[in-house]
């Protein structure tokens, strides 16, 4: 008995537009072999969904939806149906070999996986989710996902309105019947897909399993790296249909989709107006002259931008706690200081191993907690147990036995980079908690509370940051770096400004600056302040 379902949405990058890496998961489908849907529209999302939700409860297997970063950000009409109310809960029915994969089970488990898998593949030609697109051309195309959108847009470019295609809704397992039956009337076939080919080696599997003499056009027309464009698809398939680079509509179609490169202007991602993270790594940069004989393992979370320009304040990133358990390494098997970062979300979701790890051998590192309050990188959740005060860093930090702790505040960093040249100049493992609300967030409750005491006919103080003065040295842009301030040309002269649409008055920049050129100006000195909310 099977009384329930379990659907996993995967979104892929294969332009690693968000993540470390391309992404490529569909090998996973393969190797634990679990059906996977490919969806194209906003309409397929949602029916491939319910689709997936019946055939995992009816064949006891998990399924995998597929989207990819285009999809997941597309937007579109849905047509809806009525709702079916759910169970809130179910019952646990117990099933030792199902959930005791051991021997004597595995093996039998092993034979079901199968099973499932054959029986799901016979039955996909009456899913309706593989859509064929007749054409008499000799020259076909197999296809998936956000492919398929660019090659249909690059054939209309290119003026090709002959071609078969093969739309995969599903693309694991494949059914041998729709591949022989597409494939078989053509010379040759077209596998466009991002990345390492996937369905490429299924679908040259099948015809060499079932003897049909066909050409493969894959990887050696289209790159294994990043996300492609219908620019990128119609430049391929020109080659393959061998038509000539004077063919106007090609240039055409090439030159409207990568024009958007010139007119965008590149720029590295940066930290928000405020951010405390980024206070924290300038005291780093202070405090060890630029990284001088300095190791910084970073980690995940809006610090994980630290290593771009201009700060370039982090040296690695693995994955979640990843920094610190390298710091610990590094520390062992080098002379040079090593710093590491976490973020609090981090730090209670998997840094609490290497943290006891690193107490237990009195790792010689120094540990950056950044206690912003927020899980701020994926939309501002708040940190499981320490929005509600049931938690604290600093004493899980003493239940491990680390003796050297310092609670800071990221907004007074000349206080920070003596406190962090204290625990580089000290043996033995350290942590500098940062506390200081994500800026956002901070900056959104602050204003929350200045319109309420506004309504209320209360007047407040109005704090404001500019500059005067400037030697235009250049620390708040190349070191500090705050998207706040920007550097100006008036009469042909290079002045630094506050941009106070942006700027949030934290007042970092009038502490960081060398030669006193920010100033600050208060209106209604002696009414009601309102200062952002202490962690």
């Amino acid at each position: 008995p099977n009384p329930g379902a379990m659907v996993i949405v995967v979104g892929a990058d294969p332009g690693s537009l968000g993540s470390h890496q391309e992404q490529n998961e569909r090998f996973y489908t393969w190797m634990f072999h679990f059906p996977c849907f490919e969806p194209h529209t906003p309409q397929e999302c949602k029916d491939f969904t319910k689709l997936a939700f019946k055939l995992s409860e009816k064949y006891d297997t998990v399924i995998e939806i597929r989207t990819s970063t285009r999809s997941a950000h597309s937007r579109g009409y849905v047509k809806l149906a009525p709702l079916k109310k759910g169970l809130k809960k179910g019952k646990f029915i117990r099933n030792i070999p199902k959930f005791n994969s051991l021997p004597p089970h595995a093996i039998n488990n092993h034979i079901r996986l199968y099973e499932r898998i054959e029986a799901i593949r016979k039955i996909i030609p009456n899913l309706h989710v593989n859509k064929i697109y007749p054409g008499e051309n000799s020259i076909g195309i197999i296809t998936s996902g956000m492919s398929f959108g660019y090659s249909i847009e690059a054939l209309r470019q290119l003026g090709i309105i002959d071609v078969p295609i093969l739309k995969l809704g599903m693309i694991y397992p494949l059914n041998y019947e729709e591949i022989i039956n597409f494939i078989k009337k053509l010379k040759k076939v077209i596998i466009i897909e991002e990345l390492e080919p996937f369905l490429e080696v299924k679908i040259a599997e099948i015809a060499q399993k079932f003897k049909i003499d066909i050409e493969i056009l894959g990887q050696e027309y289209f790159p294994k790296y990043n996300e492609f464009s219908t620019g990128l698809v119609a430049n391929r398939l020109a080659k393959i249909f061998n038509l000539k680079s004077n063919n106007n509509k090609i240039d055409t179609a090439i030159e409207i989709f990568d024009s958007y490169k010139d007119m965008i202007p590149s720029r590295f991602p940066t930290f928000c107006a405020g951010c405390p993270e980024r206070a924290s790594l300038y005291a780093i940069l202070k405090s060890t002259n630029n990284l001088e004989n300095t190791i910084v393992c970073g980690d995940i979370g809006c610090f994980v931008m630290s290593f771009f320009p201009p700060q370039q304040c982090s040296d690695l990133i693995i994955c979640m706690s990843g920094g610190l358990s390298a710091a610990i390494g590094m520390a062992e098997k080098t002379d040079q200081k090593v710093i590491a970062l976490i973020g609090d979300s981090t730090f209670l979701h998997t840094g609490m191993a290497p943290l006891t790890e690193a107490a237990n051998y009195d790792s010689n590192v120094l540990l950056f907690v950044f206690e912003n309050n927020w899980t701020a990188m994926t939309g501002h959740q708040p940190v499981i147990g320490l929005s509600e005060k049931q938690l604290s860093i600093e004493k899980i930090c003493n239940a491990v036995g680390i003796s050297w702790i310092k609670i800071e505040d990221s907004y007074d960093p000349q206080h920070l980079i003596k406190t962090i040249n204290e625990g580089l100049d000290t043996k033995g493992f350290k942590v500098i908690i940062v506390k200081r609300e994500c800026a956002l967030q901070a900056h959104r409750l602050r204003e929350k509370k200045r319109k309420e005491l506004s309504q209320q006919g209360k007047k407040i103080q109005e704090t404001s940051y500019y500059i005067g003065g400037c030697q235009l040295c250049f620390e708040c842009a190349r070191i500090f770096s705050c998207p706040a301030l920007r550097k100006v040309k008036i009469n042909d002269l290079e002045e630094m400004q506050i941009d106070q649409e942006r700027c949030i008055q934290c007042g970092v920049c009038y502490e960081v600056c060398p030669n006193g050129a920010i100033h600050k100006s208060i209106i209604h000195l002696f009414e009601e302040e309102v200062p952002f909310r202490e962690l």
